[in-house]
């Protein structure tokens, strides 16, 4: 449930603030992916996409699987769980955590991969939904010694309402899920909300998610919850907007002539799979952007400060 903000709109006062950095276009045919620091050094998490959802690089794949890859050099750190699509990871203690959807995508079971070294993975299943259920994207949090999920759900369960729907899940370890009350706790069933990205800050849950707008277009909302039944809509909104920035090409020795054209001359009218994570004194920003048609790109952008900062801008 959105809480009616007019009000606090009317009264706000917010000075100016900083803002993101679009830095620009990384990868093509590659959305979904978490920033993520692993053993002082920057990875990201990536579902690599089956030939149904679009497979990267002109690559024949029947099954879509998982890789963690170096962004500096943008080489893979390995493939893993084959025969999975969308995910999200999360890394405590040495481990890393990977959660995400068996099948090809819109399956209905969510799945669990642990790792001390990102090569020998042990896989256990999280949450079985009913089959009239259909899980994409999700993301987790830490809360005060428990754990928080995200879940994306679709598909004709009254649980998602107007496709798609934002559900919630708690852990007290990152393997074993329970699912909250999915009628209670929920954003948001009366719109399409997509794509979560969610923290916890000081007492408040944040969500960066997907709101669809008219004319075939998609840009990230925030939220802030203290109890994910009662959501605020930030006084800033939408976060971002796709602009020409996306398609700046931040190395394009690595990409070809024909690919160079593609970026150039795609329609974009998509922000959306916004993730981030804290490195070296920035928030590290991960995101897509395209036409939602298929021809997607995955691109970077930075903020200067934290993760809390970052989220607590647009409602401060």
């Amino acid at each position: 449930m959105l809480k009616d903000f007019n009000i606090d709109l009317k009264n706000a006062r917010i000075p100016t603030r900083k803002t993101m950095k679009k830095l620009g276009t990384i990868k093509i045919s590659t959305v979904e992916s978490t920033p993520v620091v692993w053993k002082d050094k920057l990875i990201r998490f990536e579902w690599v996409r089956n030939n149904s959802w679009g497979a990267a690089g002109g690559v024949t794949r029947e099954f879509g699987c998982y890789q963690f890859v170096d962004m500096e050099t943008e080489e893979s750190l390995g493939e893993f769980a084959e025969d999975h699509a969308f995910g999200c990871c999360y890394t405590e203690d040495g481990k890393m955590y990977v959660h995400g959807i068996r099948g090809s995508g819109g399956g209905n079971v969510l799945d669990t991969f642990v790792s001390s070294d990102l090569k020998t993975w042990e896989q256990s299943t999280a949450i079985v939904f009913p089959e009239d259920v259909q899980l994409f994207n999700t993301s987790v949090c830490k809360v005060d010694g428990r754990y928080i999920m995200a879940i994306e759900v679709g598909g004709s369960n009254p649980i998602v309402g107007v496709p798609f729907t934002c559900i919630f899940a708690e852990s007290q370890d990152l393997i074993n899920w329970t699912l909250l009350d999915t009628m209670e706790y929920s954003y948001s069933r009366d719109r399409y909300t997509a794509c979560p990205c969610i923290r916890y800050f000081d007492g408040y849950y944040y969500m960066i998610y997907l709101e669809s707008a008219p004319c075939h277009r998609w840009i990230p909302y925030i939220v802030r919850s203290k109890d994910l039944r009662e959501f605020e809509l930030g006084l800033i909104n939408p976060i971002m907007m796709f602009d020409n920035d996306d398609k700046k090409v931040i190395h394009p020795e690595r990409f070809t002539v024909e690919e160079l054209d593609k970026i150039e001359h795609s329609v974009n009218c998509n922000n959306s799979d916004f993730d981030m994570c804290y490195y070296n004194g920035k928030t590290v920003i991960v995101y897509s952007w395209g036409n939602q048609y298929g021809k997607e790109f995955l691109a970077l952008a930075e903020y200067d400060g934290t993760e809390e900062e970052f989220c607590k801008s647009f409602f401060e």
